[in-house]
């Protein structure tokens, strides 16, 4: 009997064994799923946000493309305007304003003073609301601008300012300026 209950504790202490081990081996496949049920899900997580980060920044770069779009637009009918009223203009000076934009000798700044004098109301008119129109203009694209543009646009303006301004000089003895605003208009 003692023998038989010996065999029965190694036979219980056997069992106990292998179904420790057999546990153990069940929590190390669990564990090993569970990892790898991570592993797949942070990838899933990982691939979505990327998707969605690529899908906000194509409808960014489509937006930027719109924008850019309309504002080439906007520019072409801008352009359009200022041809129609550059011709409309043009339609409405008489032969002796013809005579002064004609003559090489006059400088610009001359040109300018001559043809004040002798514009028409109308054409004063027609002067005005085209400067009316260029500053609604320049307030649109002003606003439009990043700051680097408006730095470039600066920066171009101060070149354009020194071109002018040699131009000038060697136009007209080197004394410098031409008596206006420097613009060249």
């Amino acid at each position: 009997m003692k023998r038989q209950i010996k065999y029965v504790l190694i036979g219980i202490a056997a069992m106990l064994i292998t179904s420790g081990t057999v546990m153990a081996q069940n929590q190390e496949q669990l564990k090993t799923q569970n990892q790898e049920q991570l592993k797949t899900q942070n990838q899933e997580q990982l691939k979505t946000q990327n998707q969605e980060q690529l899908k906000t920044q194509n409808q960014e770069q489509l937006k930027a493309q719109n924008q850019e779009q309309l504002k080439t637009q906007e520019q072409l009918k801008t352009q359009e305007q200022k041809q129609a009223m550059l011709q409309e203009f043009k339609a409405t000076l008489s032969e002796e304003q013809k005579t002064i934009l004609q003559n090489q000798e006059m400088t610009r700044e001359q040109k300018r003073l001559a043809l004040q004098e002798c514009f028409s109301e109308e054409q004063k008119s027609m002067l005005q609301h085209n400067k009316e129109v260029r500053e609604q203009n320049r307030e649109m694209v002003r606003g439009n601008l990043s700051e680097a543009q408006k730095e470039q646009i600066r920066n171009n303006g101060r070149e354009q300012s020194k071109e002018n301004q040699k131009e000038n000089s060697a136009g007209n003895g080197g004394n410098g300026g031409n008596g206006g605003s420097g613009n060249g208009r």
